[in-house]
């Protein structure tokens, strides 16, 4: 029985110390390779005699060559010392660094390291084994340092810390042992996106290339390699990634502790050797669990409502809402706002900063090895945490948290994931593009696009495609929520879209350029949304960067191409037989930069497909109350005229009608140079429209308003009367027609159109004075224009029988006194005589 009792209590000896890996560090005569981390003042004693097969006392510490039983007591032995100082410095066999080998070190860290622990286990002789080789006192092992750094002082703890992080630097230092950036490509590649013939839709759903290489040309892409791509793999030292996931083992616990620790310092070294251990590709299965949850404690918790699809933090006001209450939904508070209150738990801004960095280490380093799915079971967490990042007031936290979380919504395997939070991260970004920060802007634009581009297969879509409409601050017409009649601001709608747009840096309108081209183009439910988001791409192409301007082109060309191959019907005719529009009608000249000629078929048919829902709000917006409004109005219709061609006169009526309001309105304000820069852009629509219309269309529209009929009488006269300024802006209208009108086409209307402007209603003493002015300009452009078809003979062979010459002899003298009389800019009225006397001998010849 006493025997028995001897073999439990000495295996239970043996069991205790196989639990702690002892990696000695000392000086010693007997290894004078050892670095000293201290000299001690204490006799060296033999430490203890164990069962040991270890015959290679001294070489690099190889984890796997022994087994848990030989662990214990092992010395660990530098190689080398650096040739140009006196300290000697860990290779990768290695475990701590650098430290002068004749030093003395602070007294608390003597305190801390110098001694035998509590935990040493007795000494064990066993029969017909050597001794093993004797550890002198001053070596300690790892495991004293996992005990220093639960030391109550926090300047043991904060010098314990600061130590090992020279370590693990050192370790890194030695074999490079540093995971790669993150690069998840998109979700849908342009390269894999192939346009199917055979059917009317396009094959979206193509799965991505996931194992990319440099040069993919993808504009949306990182320039550096991707992690997922195929490269081969350095062969690392083992014997430094060795230590350094003994060091994670023991020490690692205690490192999450001290992320909370009440040290600022502290807390600040810890995250340091954690990101650090993270990047080094070691085996963190074991302490993810307890890793996440002291991430997270360091954020105010949140919630995500599935239903609304959106991140709660007050839920007392978000239940209130639910149930109908007067106030607005959480995430729209941002959007008017960018004051609150949110709570902090961790104080200090920076190490919020590098709590979210210590999470993209994390993520970095389970990619680096493979082991993404080792995450899945904390992916609502991280997204939780991150989602509190970025309502987080500082503006370095917003960019990383953004970038990260672009990151986990690309992982192809946690897609199931992504598609939950996909909606809600989206409506989380739409506060941040409404920043003062340009980098904060960008950075939720790449989050926005990713969270929108989130693949659901199973619906064909986007999944976070809802909130493209708050995007642009869509509600339903006649629509009032009921809390707007308690709080004005639970009614108000903000056009994120439209601001992004009209950004002043143009950094910012270029993303939202690239985001818009790339949703129009790769979106599987784009068809859905065309409508709403081409307006604003179509803005980009009268943008002043150039830039800018050929990412919008482009844009609309590889739409032009995905409506010809989906809309084949419509392409094939015009294709075959070569006919696109009116022969005699030159449509690649007289465009406004930055055309260099007529647009592609495919792009002007995909543009007049969806223009029409927003046309006629755009020709209201003509003539808004705000001059930004009104210029941008303008551009768009100048793009539209470029694109619709002859088919922008379907409602040619609103159109003309709406242009005139826009002038008087622009010639009524007291502005400077922006007023004349948006009248110049609504003639250049008018003269370039007139290209496509011919006069038989709009002169029964015009000639009534001009002469001041009151049976024209619409919303923009005065009293059932049209008021002088009225026919002024009707008049601009005409001119602008006329100057931009083929000549072939005025000819037919000359003597009208001559009898209209030398009229006494248009020229005559009664008369307003900007009618006249406008009356003998359009005049003076009529008579050039008719003036340019001499050689050609179409002016004179108008003229066949003596009736219709004599006639017109009539008209032009007419026309002459009433210019002679005209007392207004003597140059204009002697050109309009020359022209008219030209004209006279030209019908008599």
């Amino acid at each position: 029985m006493v025997s028995d009792i001897d073999v439990i209590w000495n295996s239970l000896k043996n069991e205790e110390a196989t639990s702690s890996s002892q990696i000695a560090i000392g000086t010693s005569e007997e290894a004078p390779s050892q670095i000293a981390f201290g000299a001690s003042k204490k006799p060296a004693k033999p430490k203890r005699e164990v069962a040991s097969i270890i015959t290679r006392i001294g070489q690099p510490f190889d984890i796997d060559a022994v087994s848990a039983d030989d662990l214990a007591g092992k010395p660990l032995k530098c190689n080398s010392t650096t040739p140009d100082c006196g300290s000697q410095v860990l290779r990768s066999e290695d475990l701590f660094i650098v430290c002068d080998s004749n030093s003395e070190i602070d007294g608390a860290y003597v305190r801390a390291f110098d001694g035998d622990s509590d935990d040493e286990d007795e000494e064990v002789v066993k029969e017909n084994v050597p001794p093993q080789e004797e550890v002198p006192s001053t070596s300690w092992r790892i495991e004293r340092v996992a005990k220093a750094l639960k030391s109550d002082d926090a300047l043991s703890r904060t010098e314990t810390l600061a130590k090992l992080k020279v370590t693990i630097d050192a370790l890194l230092a030695s074999d490079c042992l540093v995971a790669p950036p993150l690069n998840y490509p998109p979700p849908y590649d342009d390269r894999n996106i192939k346009l199917n013939q055979n059917l009317p839709l396009v094959s979206d759903l193509v799965k991505p290339q996931l194992l990319l290489g440099e040069g993919s040309g993808h504009p949306h892409m990182a320039e550096e390699p991707g992690v997922l791509e195929e490269s081969k793999p350095r062969k690392l030292e083992l014997d430094s990634k060795r230590q350094l996931q003994t060091i994670l083992s023991v020490c690692g616990n205690s490192l999450f502790r001290l992320i909370g620790d009440v040290s600022e310092k502290c807390r600040e070294l810890s995250l340091e050797c954690l990101q650090s251990l993270l990047l080094a590709g070691l085996d963190f299965s074991r302490h993810i669990p307890y890793m996440i949850p002291a991430l997270c404690a360091r954020f105010a918790p949140v919630i995500y409502d599935k239903d609304l699809e959106v991140f709660v933090e007050d839920m007392d006001t978000h239940e209130l809402y639910k149930r109908g209450g007067a106030t607005n939904r959480l995430d729209r508070d941002g959007l008017l706002s960018h004051g609150g209150t949110f709570v902090v738990i961790e104080p200090n801004e920076e190490l919020r900063l590098e709590l979210c960095r210590t999470l993209n280490c994390l993520l970095r380093g389970v990619s680096a090895v493979g082991a993404q799915r080792a995450l899945d079971a904390y992916y609502a967490d991280i997204i939780l945490l991150l989602q509190t990042c970025l309502r987080d007031p500082f503006p370095e936290l917003k960019v990383e948290a953004c970038r990260l979380l672009v990151q986990l919504l690309r992982i192809p395997h946690m897609v199931q994931g992504a598609k939950y939070f996909a909606t809600g991260l989206a409506r989380s970004a739409l506060p941040n593009c409404r920043h003062r920060n340009t980098n904060v802007i960008i950075a939720s634009m790449d989050l926005l696009e990713a969270s929108v581009c989130v693949p659901d297969r199973a619906k064909v879509k986007g999944a976070g495609t809802a909130a493209i409409a708050d995007l642009v601050g869509f509600r339903e017409e006649n629509v009032l929520p009921v809390a707007a009649f308690y709080d004005s601001r639970c009614g108000v709608s903000v056009n994120t879209l439209a601001e992004l747009a009209s950004h002043k840096n143009h950094r910012v309108r270029l993303r939202c350029c690239h985001m818009l081209s790339y949703w129009l183009v790769y979106l599987p439910d784009r068809y859905d949304h065309q409508q709403r988001l081409m307006p604003y791409i179509l803005s980009f192409i009268h943008d002043h960067m150039a830039n800018v301007q050929n990412e919008a082109l482009h844009c609309l060309e590889k739409c032009g191409s995905q409506y010809e191959s989906e809309h084949p019907d419509d392409v094939v005719e015009r294709r075959q037989f070569g006919v696109d529009g009116d022969e005699t009608v030159d449509y690649g000249s007289d465009l406004p930069p930055p055309f260099d000629g007529r647009p592609s078929l495919g792009a002007r048919l995909f543009v007049r497909a969806n223009c029409g829902r927003f046309f006629l709000a755009m020709l209201d917006e003509l003539s808004s109350w705000r001059d930004q409004t009104r210029a941008r109005s303008a551009e768009l219709l100048l793009i539209l005229a470029v694109y619709c061609e002859e088919h922008l006169t379907k409602d040619f009526q609103h159109t003309l009608n709406s242009i005139a309001k826009a002038i008087g309105v622009e010639k009524s304000s007291r502005g400077g140079s922006d007023q004349l820069e948006t009248l110049e852009k609504l003639e250049k629509v008018l003269r370039l429209t007139a290209k496509f219309v011919d006069p038989e269309a709009y002169l029964p529209l015009i000639v009534p308003r001009i002469l001041g009929d009151n049976d024209s009488a619409t919303s923009n006269s005065e009293e059932g009367s049209h008021s002088e300024q009225s026919r002024s802006s009707y008049m601009t209208v005409l001119r602008s027609l006329i100057e931009g009108a083929p000549a072939r086409s005025l000819v037919q209307h000359f003597a009208d159109l001559a009898a209209l402007l030398s009229s006494a209603g248009c020229i005559g003493p009664f008369a307003g004075t900007r009618a006249k002015s406008e009356s003998l300009k359009a005049f003076l452009g009529l008579i050039s224009r008719i003036n340019s078809c001499e050689d050609d003979g179409q002016f004179a062979a108008y003229f066949d029988t003596e009736g219709e010459k004599v006639e017109f002899q009539s008209i032009l003298k007419s026309a002459i006194g009433s210019v002679r009389g005209f007392g207004g800019d003597a140059k204009v009225v002697a050109d309009c005589i020359i022209g008219l006397s030209k004209l006279s001998s030209i019908s008599l010849s």
